[in-house]
């Protein structure tokens, strides 16, 4: 088991150095072939839909038996395939839909099955001390992936650095991969006791925390930089500086969120709620590389109280379906903000305004719902907790209706036009005939 720990943790540090490289290059090379910030937000809303759809398939596997290191194994290496295929493919608008938003949800089964293994392989104490490990190792390699991405492109000015640091962080991302082989079977074992209603009520509510917080953080990082450098007038190295501050920040701050109480996780809610109303109020530029500490900080607490929350409850919820929670709430987000952002991108004030509402709505929901987060009697705690559940799967069985209704009908109808069409085109062709024919 000790063999096994270590390959997981190690895999985040090659992973973690692929992923930043990754995601930091893509957006500037998209700029770099002429696409807008529209064009970036909308290629992230798509993306995060795309991922919601393979979300959606994946819970089938909510109910899986058996080993799971083969899939695990194809999507991790096919990932890194789909990001490495992004220089070569993305010679158009279209093209670049198709390979980003491919290479964006590809993330999600890996992110599912990383994280059902996790849950699957350790207890609740190992799992702490796995992604303690793991995230100092990711945010390390972080660091030293950001040095490698800025010296690249500032010393190199030929368009192909870009497919250079492509093919760096395809081969250091490999690496992970080859130590998933060394890993000699992951197997999920069926959930050991029947569901429970106050476990399904504890995990959709802060699966609906992790949305809110999550896209109010995704719709900060798109108004941040724009604020400082357009509005207060920051110098581009210090608005360069937030990505560096936050990836070192990360690291002492998953030593430091390691086996603290859920009360002390509250500020970590609360941390990550208020950031956006601080950024956007803040005028002073320089302090905001302290805000930038704060929301690392706050991020890295957020994602550690999720993840042990949900492993608290993982006998009775089941592995597949906490890592699906855990990880498809990423996706959401995504889409929130790639949409959102879209819409509002010319007005970072309504950005700031619509993130600071989610942040307090997530903020809410932490401090209102959830126990052992609540600042309320527990008698209220169990009563909002039951009203919102109640709300978000009212909320969801409508949207499901009405969308399953819409596509029926845009399938009937689409089906009449087609076959409308078919009449005409059998119409004219005996009309012709006869006109032919001289009947």
């Amino acid at each position: 088991m000790k063999k096994i720990f270590w390959i997981m943790a190690l895999e985040a540090f090659f992973g973690g150095f692929y992923v930043t490289v990754t995601r930091s290059i893509t957006p500037l090379y998209f700029i770099k072939l002429g696409y807008h910030i529209g064009d970036l937000l909308l290629l992230n809303g798509f993306a995060g839909l795309a991922s919601l759809l393979i979300a959606f398939y994946l819970r089938k596997y909510t109910m899986y038996t058996g080993d799971i290191k083969k899939h695990l194994l194809f999507s991790h290496i096919s990932e890194r395939i789909l990001w490495f295929s992004i220089p070569f493919l993305a010679s158009n608008k279209l093209n670049a839909v198709m390979i980003y938003s491919l290479a964006v949800l590809s993330s999600i089964p890996t992110s599912f099955f990383l994280n059902t293994s996790f849950y699957t392989l350790f207890n609740e104490e190992e799992y702490k001390k796995l992604i303690t490990y793991r995230g100092v190792l990711a945010s390390t390699a972080s660091v030293l992936g950001q040095l490698i991405v800025i010296l690249t492109l500032a010393f190199i000015t030929s368009i192909y650095k870009y497919i250079m640091l492509y093919a760096l962080a395809f081969i250091i991302g490999i690496i992970a991969s080859i130590l998933l082989f060394l890993v000699k079977n992951i197997v999920i074992y069926e959930t050991l006791t029947a569901r429970e209603e106050e476990i399904e009520i504890k995990a959709t509510n802060i699966y609906l925390l992790l949305i809110m917080l999550f896209s109010a953080s995704n719709l900060l990082m798109i108004a941040w930089t724009p604020r400082l450098v357009n509005d207060l007038k920051a110098p581009d190295y210090l608005a360069a500086s937030l990505g560096l501050v936050q990836i070192i920040t990360s690291i002492f701050a998953s030593m430091f969120w390691r086996n603290r109480s859920y009360g002390i996780y509250r500020s970590a809610i609360i941390g990550l709620g208020i950031t956006p109303f601080i950024v956007y109020t803040t005028l002073n530029p320089y302090l905001h590389l302290g805000i930038a500490i704060l929301y690392s900080f706050s991020l890295v607490g957020t994602n550690f109280y999720a993840s042990i929350a949900y492993a608290s409850i993982i006998k009775k919820l089941g592995a597949p379906r906490a890592g699906l929670l855990l990880t498809s709430s990423n996706a959401f987000s995504l889409m929130i903000a790639g949409y959102v952002g879209y819409l509002v991108a010319t007005q970072p004030l309504l950005v700031f305004i619509l993130s600071s509402i989610l942040g307090f709505l997530g903020l809410a929901i932490g401090l209102i719902v959830l126990p052992e987060l609540a600042v309320v009697p527990p008698e209220y705690t169990k009563i909002y907790s039951r009203i919102l559940y109640s709300t978000s799967i009212s909320s969801y069985s409508f949207i499901l209706f009405t969308m399953t209704e819409t596509i029926s009908i845009t399938l009937k109808l689409i089906g009449l036009t087609i076959g409308l069409l078919s009449l005409f085109i059998i119409y004219r062709m005996i009309y012709y005939i006869i006109v032919l024919t001289g009947r």
